[in-house]
């Protein structure tokens, strides 16, 4: 009966956190009257969350992804007894070991794969999404619900299932108000907002808290770190670097990575030089086919994300637009392909920037990679 109170009070909580003014932010070293917390896990990369521990009892705060100025969400986990610890009713209390919880993204199931938790997995939201093949065949056999879309997810069956938390991609226009209005817990992992790789994949540390496994969590991570890291060493400091152009035309516009973006952050990681690295932004810009053109009909690479069903070659590309044929990269074949459809790039890639990295890095400087295989990204054929 407490747990469902608490996980109830989260509701409210998170309503009224929407309405917060700037400023006022509360501190997680005093969740416990004052008392300084043993010990904090601070991101080395990501900027959203941090890990307060107190004994057992630990302290989860997720910044406003936003707005840095707005007030944080805060959740505790801990063992059973832990709200009768707790001196604010400022938190929600996630009970662990969890076991029943549930995934709005395909990457929150690699996530628990890395960890040995998928057997905790009750309830997915874009099954389609997911290539886990035992997450697959627990769907067929009725051991793990589908809710349907993410934004439009099935209240009934997740109440029906009742998990102790969904995790949850946010965004600024709130699109699971139905489910915080129906008492649900909402947990926010904003990981896909990070404009580092490794940011990115520093959130498999977040996702780990909630059932006490970051351990093992920060090792894996550490590996992803110095893999990455070598592969970086192995190219920052070459002297003449390629150039790159990335992105299509989309409904008449080109949306392409700011010079603060994850795409620019993984170019420049790779060896490469983009031409809007100094673009302030880590969205993208929204620009005509002719700015891109001027800017970038001359780049040594072309690097593409698309979710294509079939093979995806140079006639496809071209067959999208005659004028994509006029840039320098595709007549010297010059131009990286990652089909989504197949390379998991979307589902899989967040957890493993080094690999990404590697792949950008080897078609670059092939002569410091000798016989690699990539993995996510190959160069268009015909």
């Amino acid at each position: 009966m407490v747990l469902k109170m608490f996980f109830r009070a989260f509701a409210l909580v998170l309503l009224l956190s929407s309405c917060h003014s700037p400023g006022g932010r509360e501190s997680t070293s005093k969740p416990f009257e004052g008392q300084e917390p043993d010990s904090v896990y601070k991101p080395s990369y990501a900027s959203g969350f941090s890990v307060s521990y107190y004994g057992e009892i630990k302290v989860i705060k997720i910044e406003d992804p936003w707005n840095s100025d707005a007030s944080a969400d805060y959740v505790i986990a801990g063992p059973a007894d832990s709200p009768k610890k707790l001196k604010t009713g400022s938190f929600t209390f996630v009970e662990y070991p969890v076991d029943n919880w549930s995934a709005f993204s395909s990457t929150q199931v690699v996530f628990a794969e890395k960890i040995d938790v998928l057997n905790t997995l009750k309830t997915v939201a874009e099954s389609r999404y997911i290539s886990n093949s035992e997450v697959k065949e627990r769907i067929e056999a009725g051991e793990i619900r589908d809710v349907g879309p993410a934004n439009a997810a099935d209240v009934e069956v997740l109440l029906d299932s009742g998990p102790a938390f969904i995790f949850v991609s946010p965004f600024k226009d709130n699109r699971y108000g139905h489910l915080q209005e129906a008492g649900l817990t909402l947990i926010n992992d904003a990981g896909y907002l990070e404009s580092s790789p490794l940011g990115r994949a520093e959130w498999f540390v977040f996702f780990s808290t909630f059932f006490n496994k970051e351990d093992k969590a920060i090792g894996i991570f550490k590996n992803i770190e110095s893999r990455y890291n070598k592969i970086r060493g192995k190219v920052e400091n070459k002297e003449s670097r390629p150039t790159v152009l990335t992105g299509t035309l989309f409904e008449g516009t080109w949306h392409i990575p700011a010079g603060d973006s994850y795409m620019a952050r993984l170019f420049a990681d790779a060896g490469a030089d983009y031409a809007y690295k100094n673009k302030k932004g880590a969205g993208s810009l929204s620009l005509d086919f002719e700015t891109v053109f001027n800017d970038f009909h001359d780049s040594d690479y072309w690097v593409l994300t698309v979710n294509h069903p079939g093979e995806f070659t140079c006639s496809v590309l071209k067959e999208m637009d005659e004028r994509y044929s006029d840039f320098q990269a595709f007549q010297e074949e010059q131009v990286l392909v990652s089909n989504t459809r197949h390379s998991l790039f979307f589902e899989r890639g967040i957890i493993e920037p080094d690999v990404v990295l590697k792949d950008l890095a080897a078609s670059f400087y092939p002569g410091e990679f000798p016989g690699y295989t990539p993995k996510y990204f190959h160069f268009l054929k015909d």
